[in-house]
């Protein structure tokens, strides 16, 4: 046709209406099938690995690109993911000393391990260099995936599970081969933070092993008192609504403020905080161990709606406690880590909540906390005596909390410290609100829960 802009536009209009029109008769199902097989090699800790020639070349070097780096989420590592076709030196070698259908079948032999994943793109499929590697791939116990056009060529007898783009032409497949693979990484974007993965700050020194491992309670151990935050605001907002002229919401994020700093430390601290708000707002403050034996009462019922559960038979333990907490704990015990619990928690009611829990066994080290008085277990008094007592050096220490002053007391004591970003109403994922203040006070590194036990071992001995 003789160009014009008016006769340009309507034709790519036109392109771009087919491109959308024939998309939307692609196999989603098959689709969310492969998103599947990329996220379970990222669970298992094997690498992805694409291949594609010319335009297909192209996405597949992109979709490692958004593997690694775009579904890099929350501060955690994105996928392994490798390239086959993107060093220039390696293919051009491989093409010149052996065959060019060899380029890649060559690299996966070098590189590849059983559970790994192959994924390759192609308009006809049956480019031999693709074929032969889904064969190769095939052989060592990879697992394969196919972007396709057509009839799906030769390769489709080797793909696990293949999407065909559901059009003849090359430019159309191939601009739906980038929509599939910018629509996983989208999904893995959303699906990413909702699985295990760690996000690290700093690594643990290396060549250095674990002798003790800190765990605070609430949240970390247990989700007993799961709401306990809102329910000790309201408790303390409806005692500061009692003075003439203050009102429940203003004073809330004040609360709120407070309350969230002292996480990890003694009730007796919110007493405190709440007999202070209590005198600048002209009322008549109780002493703070009124208010922290208050609060008490309100934590208590939290409690015992828990065991209720457990006792009818309508939860487990392993409900009342942190996905993965007991595999973690006994792989910590077979490893022969000693294991120490305090929390601010009353030491009372603590050791009875372990008991009724069954994880008192694990704590050889002790479990600690405050006084029925109100006066503290200060954390790393009680982390610097476990040092000192055993002749172990802050390096041998790993703690994990979901407070500031769980992060600090580790610190404190040159321990390497893990910041629980435990979604507790949830149970899965992290809380993005624990993990703010976790970086804040100097966590090494975040985790939302042990859900993966082994994972956690193995990092934490890398």
């Amino acid at each position: 046709m003789n160009y014009s802009e008016s006769k340009a536009a309507a034709f790519l209009q036109d392109y771009a209406r087919q491109v959308a029109t024939d998309l939307m008769r692609s196999n989603f199902e098959t689709l969310a099938k492969i998103a599947g097989l990329i996220l379970a090699t990222k669970k298992s800790g094997k690498r992805v690995y694409t291949a594609g020639n010319g335009g297909s070349a192209a996405t597949a070097s992109h979709m490692c690109n958004d593997l690694m780096k775009g579904a890099r989420v929350l501060g955690r590592e994105g996928f392994r993911a490798v390239c086959l076709n993107d060093s220039t030196p390696i293919v051009t070698c491989l093409a010149n000393d052996f065959a060019y259908e060899d380029i890649y079948s060559i690299q996966l032999r070098t590189y590849a391990d059983p559970g790994d994943l192959l994924i390759v793109f192609s308009g006809s499929g049956n480019s031999p260099n693709i074929v032969k590697g889904l064969q190769t791939a095939k052989e060592m116990g990879l697992t394969t995936i196919g972007f396709g056009g057509r009839d799906g060529g030769k390769m489709k007898a080797f793909c696990d599970e293949i999407l065909i783009a559901p059009t003849d032409s090359m430019e159309q497949l191939e601009d739906m081969h980038m929509l599939y693979e910018h629509a996983i990484v989208s999904l893995m974007q959303k699906v990413a933070p909702l699985n295990f993965d760690v996000e690290v700050l700093r690594y643990r020194k290396a060549g250095t092993a674990i002798k003790a491992a800190f765990f605070d309670f609430d949240g970390t151990v247990a989700t007993l008192r799961q709401g306990w935050q809102d329910a000790v605001t309201a408790e303390a907002c409806a005692t500061l609504a009692e003075i003439p002229g203050v009102s429940a919401a203003d004073v809330e994020p004040i609360v709120r403020a407070y309350i969230e700093k002292e996480t990890g430390r003694p009730m007796i601290a919110l007493g405190e905080h709440l007999a202070e708000e209590v005198a600048k707002r002209g009322g008549t403050p109780k002493a703070p161990i009124v208010y922290k034996e208050e609060y008490d009462v309100v934590l208590d019922r939290l409690v015992a709606t828990k065991f209720a559960g457990l006792e009818t038979g309508e939860k487990t333990v392993d409900d009342l406690v942190l996905p993965g907490l007991i595999r973690f704990l006994e792989l910590l015990k077979a490893n022969g880590v000693a294991l120490c619990l305090a929390s601010g928690t009353d030491e009372k009611r603590l050791t009875a909540e372990c008991e009724r829990l069954g994880l008192t066994k694990y704590f050889d080290q002790g479990i600690y906390g405050a006084r029925e008085d109100g006066s503290p277990c200060e954390k790393n008094d009680v982390l610097k005596a476990l040092l000192e007592k055993n002749g172990w050096s802050g390096d041998e220490l790993v703690g994990f909390g979901d407070g500031g002053f769980d992060m600090a007391a580790v610190k404190a004591v040159g321990g390497y410290a893990v910041g629980v970003a435990s979604n507790e109403a949830e149970r899965i994922g992290v809380n993005g609100h624990k993990r703010g203040f976790l970086l804040e006070a100097g966590a090494d590194a975040i985790v939302p829960d042990f859900a993966y036990p082994e994972k956690l071992w193995a990092f934490l001995n890398r």
